[in-house]
C-alpha cells in the first residue's frame, strides 16, 4: 500500500486531515504484458510477464510484474490442475505465492499465498480465491506524524465471475471481482510496540467490487492481442472513520499471448 496525500479537496474528519491512498497489492492485478492506471491524481505505468506450460492436467507458471512510479516490483508462482467431471463441467485448481517490494514511502515487503478454484461449464466461469497478505514496513513519516515500522497481515477471501462470448476471431468476456478481508492482524516490531490489533469483518464491514472487460483478438490459432478495461466501488468502515479515502482505479491494459 502506497499512501500519498491528496492536494485538493482535502476535507476534516475526527479532526484528522483526509488523505488518498493507492492499494498497489490488489489494484495491479492484471496480468497483461503492459497496464496504463489512473488513480485520482496519480498516473501509473506497469508492465507484467508471465509464462505457463503444462503436463497433462498439470500447469506450472511464473511471472513478474514492475510499476515504475512507485518501485513496486512482484514476482510470483503458480501451480494448477484441472479435473473435468461429467456434464462437462470442468475444475481448475491452483496454489500461487507471489513477492512484492516497493521502494515507495514507506519502503515495503508482501508476501502472499493464495489458494483459488475455478468452475467452467460451457462460458461460464465461477471460482473463489483465499489468501493471506503478509505486509511489512519500515518506519516513516507522514503528515508530520511518525510511524514505527509494523507488520500487517489480511486474510481475504475474493469471489469471481466472468461470461465469454466467442465471436469468430474477437473474445469478449466481462468480469466481476469480489473482495473482503476477513481478518486483520498488526503489530509494531519495537520493544515498547503498542499491543497487536485484531480487526475481524464483523467489527470492520470493508468490500471491494472490481469490475470491467476483457477484449481478446485471435490472429491466429496460438497467437492473440489482448486487452483490459477494469475499475473498482470500494467501501470501508475504518476508512470512513478516519478520514481515508481510496482511489478509485481506472485500468486500461494492453498484451500479448502466444502458445507454444
Amino acid at each position: 500500500m502506497a499512501f500519498g496525500q491528496s492536494n485538493e479537496g482535502a476535507e476534516v474528519n475526527s479532526e484528522l486531515t483526509s488523505v488518498t491512498y493507492v492499494e498497489l497489492n490488489n489494484d495491479i492485478i492484471s496480468s497483461s504484458n503492459i497496464s496504463l492506471g489512473y488513480l485520482g491524481d496519480f498516473a501509473i505505468f506497469s508492465f507484467n510477464l508471465a509464462y505457463e506450460w503444462e503436463t497433462g492436467n498439470h500447469r506450472n507458471g511464473i511471472f513478474y510484474s514492475y510499476t515504475p512510479s512507485f518501485k513496486y516490483g512482484k514476482v510470483g508462482y503458480n501451480y494448477g490442475r484441472v479435473k473435468e467431471f461429467d456434464g462437462g463441467l470442468k475444475r481448475t485448481t491452483n496454489y500461487s505465492l507471489t513477492i512484492s517490494n516497493s521502494g515507495y514511502t514507506p519502503s515495503s515487503i508482501s508476501i502472499s499465498p493464495y489458494f483459488n478454484q475455478m468452475y467452467q461449464k460451457k462460458s461460464l466461469r465461477l471460482g473463489y480465491t483465499l489468501f493471506v497478505n503478509d505486509y511489512s514496513w519500515d518506519d516513516f513519516e507522514l503528515n508530520n506524524q511518525f510511524y514505527d515500522a509494523a507488520v500487517n497481515q489480511n486474510y481475504s477471501v475474493m469471489l469471481i465471475g466472468m461470461k465469454e462470448w466467442d465471436l469468430n476471431h474477437w473474445v469478449i468476456r466481462p468480469e466481476v471481482f469480489l473482495l473482503t478481508d476477513i481478518r486483520t492482524h498488526y503489530f509494531t516490531l519495537y520493544e515498547d510496540a503498542i499491543e497487536p490489533l485484531d480487526i475481524w469483518y464483523w467489527n470492520d464491514f470493508n468490500i471491494n467490487l472490481y469490475y470491467g472487460v476483457s477484449l481478446e483478438y485471435k490472429v491466429t490459432k496460438t497467437f492473440s492481442f489482448g486487452s483490459k478495461l477494469r475499475s473498482s466501488f470500494d467501501y470501508d468502515i475504518s476508512d470512513i472513520n478516519l478520514g481515508y479515502v481510496k482511489q478509485t482505479p481506472y485500468f486500461i491494459t494492453l498484451g500479448a499471448n502466444y502458445d507454444f
